[in-house]
């Protein structure tokens, strides 16, 4: 029954690309402990450094997830973080999506099958469903950081789901990183130009004012336990006291990292200030259509310009 759901789930949703992580989750769920090997699912991107394995949750079950849109420097946090001895930087899994797609399948199964399911006839609600999510998902991560506590930043997925992250894992500590919308939409068509492929520009400026909307929610309603908003723009300017209080945030002494390579999408050498204005070769027709659907998010977080706005 599990496998079928996620079946479902990845006809249903047209996400193919992911479906063989769909159906792995679930074969881990249904198949937990018989298998040792199955307990491994290789990330992109993932570290298995060497250290002592946790036999019980310990440090590993107060992870690290920085929540961001792509190009809001998630990878410039995450790598200068993981540069602890108390963080394992795993990279990206790619999975929480996933993940509630399956919670909300779930549940729909359950409510609308009754007891023809398993699930009722077990009697695992969503409480205990998620718990069973959980347990996979902290394994996984776990296991690409050697058992050791690990920082994790599925680009966009995290921020885009924080409240079901946050669900699975009520004592991590999330990190909020936001930039000026302009340009993070701006740095990532750059980037999929440069890659050849084709970019939704109104798509993009959906996204990011989502986001947005998602972290002012829980920041405002007190959702999530432990959560720290990081501006981008005055980690640039101010680093050192920012990275500082990051780390007190964390729970990791604070320490000088050293600078990680570039990841600018954009290929000429970059001044400090040119950052911040990605956007301002913007024709009138594109500011106006990230006016109409972002200008409210971009003034409630502080990035409208006092006078003409732009």
């Amino acid at each position: 029954m599990i496998c079928s759901a996620s079946d479902m789930v990845g006809r249903v949703s047209g996400l193919d690309k992911y479906y063989c992580q769909a159906k792995y989750t679930c074969q881990y769920i249904a198949c937990r402990g018989s298998h040792p090997a199955s307990n491994v699912l290789p990330l992109r991107g993932g570290s298995r450094e060497e250290g002592p394995l946790i036999q019980d949750v310990g440090r590993a079950g107060d992870p690290v997830f920085v929540c961001g849109m792509g190009r809001s420097g998630t990878t410039w946090l995450c790598r200068t973080l993981g540069q602890s001895p108390g963080l394992v930087y795993v990279g990206e899994a790619w999975l929480i999506a996933r993940l509630e797609e399956l919670a909300d399948w779930q549940r729909k199964v359950s409510e609308e099958w009754g007891d023809f399911t398993l699930w009722r006839r077990a009697s695992v609600d969503r409480t205990r469903f998620i718990g069973k999510l959980a347990r996979f998902y902290e394994d996984v991560l776990s296991d690409a950081a050697g058992g050791r506590r690990f920082i994790e930043k599925t680009t966009s997925w995290n921020a885009l789901h924080l409240r079901f992250l946050s669900e699975l894992f009520p004592r991590g500590h999330f990190v909020l990183i936001h930039r000026d919308g302009r340009n993070q939409v701006a740095s990532l068509e750059a980037k999929s130009r440069r890659a050849g492929k084709d970019f939704d520009f109104e798509h993009a400026c959906r996204r990011w004012a989502r986001a947005m909307d998602v972290f002012d929610a829980v920041v405002a309603e007190g959702a999530v336990a432990r959560s720290h908003v990081v501006r981008y723009e005055t980690l640039l300017d101010a680093f050192d006291e920012e990275f500082a209080s990051l780390c007190r945030f964390v729970d990791v002494e604070p320490f000088r990292p050293e600078p990680p390579p570039a990841n600018t999408a954009f290929p000429e050498v970059s001044a400090p200030g040119d950052f911040n204005r990605r956007w301002s070769g913007w024709s009138a027709e594109r500011k106006e259509a990230f006016e109409r659907l972002a200008g409210r998010q971009l003034k409630r977080w502080g990035y409208w310009g006092a006078a003409s706005g732009w």
